[in-house]
Formats: C-alpha cells, sequence, structure tokens
C-alpha cells in the first residue's frame, strides 16, 4: 500500500487537485479501507441471512433459525450475480436428516409469477348525495348559524 505522502506529496494542494491525484491513485486509505471492508462482509453477512431463509422457505424448513446453523457458511460464496451454494446444502440436509423439513406436499409455494388482481369494489360513504352545499365563507354568520341550529 502506497504512503499518502508519495501520492500527495509534501506540497499544499487545492480541493480539485486533491481529488485528481487520489482518482489516479485508485486506492483507499486508513480507515475508510477498513470502513469498507467491514461494510462489505456485513452486506454479505446479510444477503447469505436473506438468501438462506427464502431457500429454506421454499424448500418446508420446520425451523429456519435451526437450519441456519447447521448449514456450512464456508460452503457459502457471494458475489456480484448473487448467493451460490444453499440450494446443494439445503439438498443434502434434506436426505440426510428428513425431520427438518415439512412433507413435499406442505412445502410453501415459490411467489406467483404474475400479480394477483382483485376484482374492484364499490363502497358507500353512507354520506348523503345530491345535496347542495353552501360555502360557509361566503355566508353571513347569521345563516351560518341558523343552518347549524337545524342540523
Amino acid at each position: 500500500m502506497p504512503r499518502i505522502s508519495d501520492i500527495f506529496g509534501s506540497e499544499k494542494l487545492s480541493y480539485e487537485e486533491f481529488v485528481k491525484k487520489a482518482a489516479e491513485a485508485g486506492g483507499e486509505f486508513g480507515d475508510v479501507a477498513e470502513m469498507r471492508k467491514a461494510h462489505t462482509a456485513e452486506m454479505n453477512r446479510l444477503r447469505v441471512t436473506g438468501a438462506v431463509e427464502r431457500e429454506a422457505m421454499r424448500a418446508g424448513a420446520k425451523n429456519s433459525g435451526l437450519l441456519m446453523r447447521v448449514i456450512d457458511m464456508g460452503g457459502i460464496t457471494v458475489d456480484e450475480s448473487g448467493v451460490h451454494g444453499i440450494a446443494e446444502q439445503i439438498g443434502k440436509l434434506r436426505e440426510s436428516d428428513p425431520y427438518l423439513f415439512a412433507e413435499k406436499e406442505a412445502a410453501v409455494p415459490p411467489p406467483a409469477k404474475e400479480p394477483v388482481t382483485l376484482p374492484a369494489v364499490t363502497v358507500s360513504t353512507g354520506a348523503p348525495h345530491g345535496r347542495e352545499t353552501v360555502d360557509p365563507d361566503l355566508m353571513s354568520d347569521a345563516d351560518y348559524y341558523a343552518g347549524r341550529m337545524k342540523q
């Protein structure tokens, strides 16, 4: 890893010069690199956890939390295209430990590919319709209070 002084030199730089030299170097320094590494590791952990839970639900697992503890996380890989290796491990667990899974017909089906459309529903608000309305701002105080007293 290059030293900061090797990249930026010892003289004072304007912001534009600093940004240009930093972009040319293409590296991250100190805390930024460590934070990016920690953030990437946490995001990958969350992606794996979500993918395992989805796959466990599709496979009909009775207890996804228990399944998470049994799965070998070292056999799961994460890249830009997604999380890989979960289906194979769940398949092996289904064969070796079938008590962890519900019967095949009771397994949760995958979500429908087509959106479900609901029929249109007409709702009555119970308010009277067709009555003439008068804007209270255009009424005198006496007319307004007389109308309120009738109601």
